[in-house]
């Protein structure tokens, strides 16, 4: 059916609720409802998910379509999604006509009361005026076909145009989820080509046919209440904040947007008893890795126990980083991995594996012996063909790492030629680099590029986050640096690198079988808050005092930290083992800490622990300057004796006293913690080659887990 405002405007029928937007406001909010009836069983599931990598003239992205199917596996195998009630608009199909129709004759006209509806759009955005006499930008979506302008004009589509689609519908249980960015990267940023804010030296103003769209949509009904503070609204909105970026993360097989990734990832690993508020924060931890605070995720929410995400529990027993997509003679197997965390996933080694239990307690196992991106073949491993169904869903049990794991430098566009020659050669000769490349070749690790020191005007060169984001401490500081000696300087700032990349290999909260609870309490000025626990899977738990200081208006999903704060970890080792345990940190400074403590590195069964011992020790750890830091725990059933015997060579170390290390090597303390871990694991060599080569980390031998702050 050809897309007619006309009969679009007929086919509403004119079923309004109220929906979070207000010109350039966004923000996710929650269903009031919190039980749910027997209709919910029967409702229907729509979506219609869109993701644009090739539009029809002018620069491309790379990750979109990856996003929609990552999505799209997502609603099927965690959700409950039939296959033929998801409608997929990529590149050239994703027209403004075909989204428009698609929109009225799947979402409008099927959708009931009751129903469940998602809606997902990864692709450029961009900021447009009305008409030339407006001062107000407009945010908008670009489609296939509205990126190129006609005569200054632009066939976009407006995000109040989506709100009152939205609006529209006889459902009140939707989700949209926007991975798109509609303001001008900021100079600092160092990778823009993976920027999904469209970058035009030109300024657009909205067409008359979009305009007289919109406008028919708002005088269908004069009930449209439009107000960001509305404590009745009942859908969610996920995106990244509107005044902030939307990155992609690159690789030569795998292409996605950070935030979707980050949201579908935390989904295949999230259990049902985690409310909403806190999902979105572990969200926020993911993305902000990548990002600093760069891309910041918002969530508005006005009460203390959130409705499901997606308005839908999860299917029983779908929890999981991997599912079969299909099985051929004689034991192969394709995967697709979509619970591991990203950095994870892109430092994925063969060997690895993923098992499974049927419902009679048989144990599948099947054994990764080729990747890419993240789809993969397995081999079956004393396990019966016949227990091999398509669809069924894998839990990691054995991650390998490679040992010589280094550094992935990407060059920033912003050299000229012979600068590249001249990092090339300079970052060789650096250990632990693995490889230099250009940028948006493969997965980087690090950005090296240009920087102009806005302190003091020096030009120069600086180090940067995968997403572009300027690290802490690394802008020049003399004016006309040379390359090599820019990258002698920094050679401090790679070691911390390397060494954070090392930890973060380590993470594995969801798949541990450990039984833990972990609290993390904050004091300042006689003010205590607590961040939501973290546990392992088997024991969800959420704190129900959280304070979040500076994200109650929704602009910051981070734990905020004032300066100077003093904090303490509760650690509760509710397994019937010991277990031994790690701090580490790593501040705002970007310096890596650990934790000492002379009276012990256990925790009995049954037993907890907090840290510090003295209530008075490490205020100095939120005590150094705005930004965003990270504290990293590690519990394992065995001991971390190589990385206590490297911190005790350590020129600082004061063996008798409670104490912060500040790590004067910090690669080598992240080598050794998982070398212990590799240890503990004791892995048979008949089930990995080379052990010499790799770190083979046993998944229940240990559990880490991460608070991302930012001092404030």
């Amino acid at each position: 059916m050809k897309f007619s405002r006309r009969n679009f405007l007929h086919s509403i029928g004119i079923s309004l609720t109220s929906w979070g937007v207000l010109g350039d406001n966004i923000f996710i909010s929650s269903n009031p409802q919190t039980a749910y009836d027997t209709t919910l069983t029967s409702s229907r599931k729509l979506a219609l998910l869109v993701g644009i990598n090739q539009y029809s003239h002018g620069k491309n992205l790379r990750g979109c379509i990856t996003d929609v199917d990552l999505q799209k596996e997502l609603l099927i195998h965690r959700f409950g999604f039939s296959p033929n009630d998801i409608i997929t608009l990529l590149d050239r199909q994703a027209t403004r006509e075909n989204i428009l129709t698609a929109f009225q004759q799947h979402l409008i006209q099927q959708a009931e009361n009751n129903d469940v509806v998602i809606f997902h759009f990864s692709g450029y955005g961009r900021q447009v005026k009305l008409n030339w006499d407006e001062s107000l930008w407009q945010n908008s979506f670009i489609t296939y076909d509205s990126v190129t302008p006609k005569d200054d004009c632009v066939e976009d589509i407006l995000l109040d145009t989506l709100n009152k689609l939205a609006q529209s519908l006889k459902t009140n249980k939707y989700t949209f989820i926007f991975d798109t960015s509609f303001i001008s990267s900021p100079d600092s940023i160092a990778n823009k080509f993976s920027l999904r804010c469209h970058e035009s030296t030109q300024k657009f103003i909205i067409s008359t046919i979009e305009l007289d769209f919109n406008q028919q949509l708002k005088n269908s009904n004069s009930k449209i209440t439009l107000l960001k503070n509305n404590n009745s609204l009942s859908n969610f909105i996920l995106s990244p904040s509107l005044n902030s970026i939307a990155v992609e993360i690159n690789s030569l097989n795998f292409n996605v947007g950070l935030f979707t990734y980050c949201l579908t990832q935390s989904l295949w690993e999230n259990l049902p008893q985690t409310d909403n508020l806190t999902f979105m924060k572990k969200v926020a931890f993911q993305v902000a890795l990548s990002s600093g605070n760069g891309e910041k995720i918002i969530f508005y929410s006005n009460k203390k126990q959130d409705d499901f995400i997606y308005h839908l529990p999860f299917i029983k027993d779908t929890q999981g980083e991997a599912i079969i997509n299909n099985f051929t003679d004689p034991n192969l197997v394709d995967l697709q991995l979509l619970g591991l965390p990203l950095l994870v996933l892109y430092n994925y080694g063969l060997n690895s594996c993923f098992v499974a239990k049927t419902k009679d307690e048989k144990i599948i196992t099947i054994q990764i012996n080729s990747l890419q991106g993240n789809k993969a073949k397995g081999i079956l491993i004393n396990t019966s063909k016949n227990l091999i169904t398509q669809g069924l869903i894998l839990q990691e049990s054995l991650r390998v790492i490679d040992r010589n794991t280094g550094l992935n430098i990407g060059l920033n566009n912003s050299l000229e030629k012979i600068e590249k020659v001249d990092a090339t050669s300079a970052l060789s000769a650096v250990s632990n680099i693995e490889s230099v490349i250009n940028l948006g070749d493969n997965f980087v690790d690090c950005i090296f590029g240009k920087f102009i020191n806005k302190i003091n005007s020096i030009e120069g060169y600086s180090l940067f986050s995968p997403a572009g984001i300027l690290f802490p401490n690394t802008y020049p500081k003399i004016t006309n640096e040379a390359v090599s000696s820019a990258v002698k300087r920094l050679i401090p700032s790679f070691k911390i690198a390397l060494a954070e990349k090392l930890l973060h290999l380590t993470f594995n909260q969801s798949s541990s079988n450990s039984y833990l609870n972990i609290n993390l309490e904050i004091n300042n000025d006689n003010q205590t808050f607590s961040p939501p626990s973290q546990t392992t899977p088997n024991r969800i738990k959420t704190s129900s005092n959280f304070i979040q200081q500076s994200g109650d208006n929704g602009d910051n999903l981070l734990i905020s930290i004032p300066l100077g704060s003093q904090f303490k970890v509760t650690i509760n080792n509710e397994n019937d083992h010991d277990l031994y345990y790690l701090l580490l940190g790593i501040n705002s400074s970007r310096q890596i800490v650990a934790y000492f403590s002379p009276n012990s590195y256990m925790i009995n069964a049954k037993n907890t622990i907090s840290i510090p011992e003295k209530s008075s020790s490490l205020k100095w750890l939120f005590n150094d300057k705005k930004g965003i830091g990270e504290l990293i725990l590690i519990c394992a059933k065995s001991p971390f004796n190589q990385t206590l015997n490297q911190l005790y060579q350590i020129s600082e170390m004061k063996p008798n006293n409670e104490q912060i290390i500040l790590l004067e090597n910090p690669v080598i303390i992240a080598q050794a913690i998982l070398e212990d871990l590799h240890l503990g694991s004791n892995i048979n060599s008949n089930l990995v080659n080379n052990l010499s080569d790799v770190y083979a980390l046993d998944i229940n031998n240990w559990t880490t887990f991460n608070f991302v702050y930012e001092i404030v």
